[in-house]
């Protein structure tokens, strides 16, 4: 069966419309940030970053901040509306990331200076996602020469726990997946010109190479992956001409985004997240062979949980029906893979394995761009599987059975970073007291900061007891044999962020103790109650000790607890995947 372009506009549209609907449902229902949410703000606002003097020499002294300190920190400073060399600047010191994405952020903010929230950020992942489901249609309608199919698959996406979660997390994997997906749509438009393409095409994929280096630098690795494919099959197909353009054209659209910002290089050679970071690993062969097992099954679980209703063992029959099925069409049947296939085969499946192994912490953020890939897979192949059916009137199943999956997966199952769990957004108190150690923890809490009339940040050497040995119980219980390596890990982990580490570390965190700076507090002395937040490294009954003896607090109640190893899928993300990562008390005198 097959639908005319009209039709198909209009349903798109339909869906896009779903899903952007759910999208902005489950952003009203947001509470709270992710740590990298709120450094999204940060990084793309303020000239002012979380580490910089000025935070320091108040912790030093035990000056207490302000909600308008917090608040200058994410939001746009009448003085920096439309301040992109401020925002380029801000890449070059956080040392991570290209500065596109952040400049979209920057320009949006820039409209409503002095204003932080949520919906800001959130209209740039609207306006790209919208654009990434087109190009998803548009990307599948050339795979399969059929619109309804290219709809089913879409549908499937767009209704997908995976890209709700994308949609509403405040970083760049939205704009990434465009970017990807554009550079997927265009390769395609260039394969099928065979040897008469355009200067437009050429165009669109020097702009869609020079932005996308420029948003995220996983962009690099799909963009490989699509032009192997291309490569592969222009040299069979003897497309020469055209294959000398298009790789002219990328490296030429890679060279512009280098020359407009050079400081990648480092950033992917010399950096904690790229290639720099593989230089200190010394882990044993059976730790390791061990680790990637484990990280294999943990991606399993993003998985089934982003497009399988939360159910591995519903992702493992549906992942064997479809090699089975391979396995009949291409021996019994002698059908080969169609062709296009295959641009969404490698780049999906290679791309999805290869950061499942790489990634630093266990997060369906890191494989986001490649969901709608995989979902294209799966439903282009079990249209392949439903096309042996002779009877017509029963293929209607599967879309019946996309839709059904897609409305229970939003029914029962709770996207990731809409969090909402914390009671520490109703202030019990007026002001605030933070003990942290030197890895400074309170930057994951400067929202909840924003709700007090002051707060006063000081630090502690008094570490928590145990917490390697912890760390190395969680490892085994989950299968990895440690051998002691993944507690070496957590030591060096520590030690980069209290400044036992290199220069750059000593001089980007403060190593001094200054929780004896709240004996003399008159901010603190002059109130009757304040919240307590004692951040997870800090040994949680000494701090309370060392407040009950040497302050006039003399009672303490629990608020809040912290979160447990078990809420986290791996040692790393226990350091920054939390909402509040504190235990919270209310403090009486």
């Amino acid at each position: 069966m097959k639908i005319s372009n009209k039709v198909a506009a209009v349903v798109l549209a339909v869906l896009i419309a779903a899903s952007l609907a759910v999208s902005c449902l489950m952003m009203n229902t947001k509470q709270g940030y992710h740590e990298d949410e709120l450094l999204n703000y940060n990084l793309a606002n303020s000239p002012e970053l979380l580490l910089e003097d000025i935070v320091k020499a108040k912790m030093s002294d035990g000056t207490p901040l302000k909600a308008e300190d917090f608040n200058s920190y994410l939001a746009v400073g009448n003085d920096h509306r439309f301040d992109y060399g401020m925002v380029y600047q801000n890449q070059i010191v956080d040392g991570v990331h290209p500065p596109f994405y952040y400049w979209l952020v920057h320009t949006v903010c820039s409209f409503f200076p002095g204003v932080f929230n949520k919906w800001l950020g959130f209209i740039v992942n609207l306006v790209m996602m919208a654009a990434a489901l087109v190009l998803l249609f548009r990307v599948g309608k050339r795979v399969t020469d059929n619109n309804l199919y290219a709809l089913i698959a879409v549908g499937g996406y767009a209704l997908s726990i995976a890209c709700i979660t994308t949609t509403i997390y405040l970083r760049m994997y939205a704009t990434l997946t465009f970017f990807v997906l554009a550079f997927l749509a265009v390769t395609l438009r260039i394969y099928d010109r065979r040897n008469q393409v355009r200067i437009f095409d050429l165009i669109l994929l020097l702009v869609t190479v020079t932005l996308g280096v420029l948003t995220q630098y996983y962009f690099v690795v799909f963009a490989g992956l699509i032009g192997f494919v291309f490569l592969i099959f222009s040299i069979k197909d003897k497309n020469i001409k055209t294959l000398i353009k298009y790789i002219v054209t990328a490296l030429i659209g890679a060279g512009i985004a280098l020359a407009v910002y050079p400081n990648m290089i480092m950033q992917v050679l010399g950096s904690d997240r790229g290639v720099g970071s593989t230089g200190s690993i010394d882990i044993d062969f059976i730790t390791i062979l061990t680790y990637v097992g484990y990280k294999l099954l943990t991606y399993v679980q993003v998985l089934s949980k982003d497009m399988f209703l939360n159910q591995p063992w519903l992702f493992a029959l549906c992942a064997l029906a479809m090699l089975g099925f391979g396995v009949y069409f291409r021996f019994v049947k002698k059908q080969k893979m169609p062709r296009k296939a295959w641009f969404l085969i490698v780049p999906g499946v290679f791309y999805f394995m290869g950061i499942a192994l790489i990634s630093p912490f266990n997060s369906d953020r890191y494989v986001m761009a490649s969901m709608p890939m995989l979902s294209m897979i799966f439903v282009f192949g079990f249209i392949r599987i439903f096309n042996l059916i002779p009877n017509k009137k029963l293929h209607i199943i599967l879309p019946a059975s996309v839709l059904l999956a897609s409305i229970l997966g939003l029914v029962i199952i709770k996207p990731y970073y809409t969090y909402g769990k914390s009671t520490l957004y109703d202030a019990k108190t007026k002001d605030c007291l933070f003990v942290g150690t030197a890895m400074q923890e309170w930057n994951k809490n400067l929202d909840k900061f924003m709700l007090y009339d002051t707060t006063t940040i000081v630090q502690t050497s008094m570490d928590i007891d145990g917490l390697v040995e912890e760390i190395e119980e969680f490892a085994r219980d989950r299968g990895v044999v440690t051998n002691g390596k993944i507690g070496g890990m957590v030591d060096s982990f520590i030690d980069s962020g209290s400044g036992k580490g290199d220069e750059q570390s000593k001089q980007n965190n403060l190593a001094a103790t200054t929780i004896e700076t709240i004996k003399t507090n008159k901010t603190l002395q002059s109130k009757d109650t304040v919240t307590l937040y004692i951040s997870r490294l800090a040994d949680n009954k000494k701090v309370l000790d060392y407040i009950e003896q040497n302050t006039q607090f003399k009672h303490s109640k629990l608020i809040e607890a912290d979160m447990s190893f078990e809420d986290f899928y791996n040692w790393y993300d226990y350091f920054v995947e939390t909402e509040s990562y504190c235990n919270v008390y209310q403090l009486t005198k």
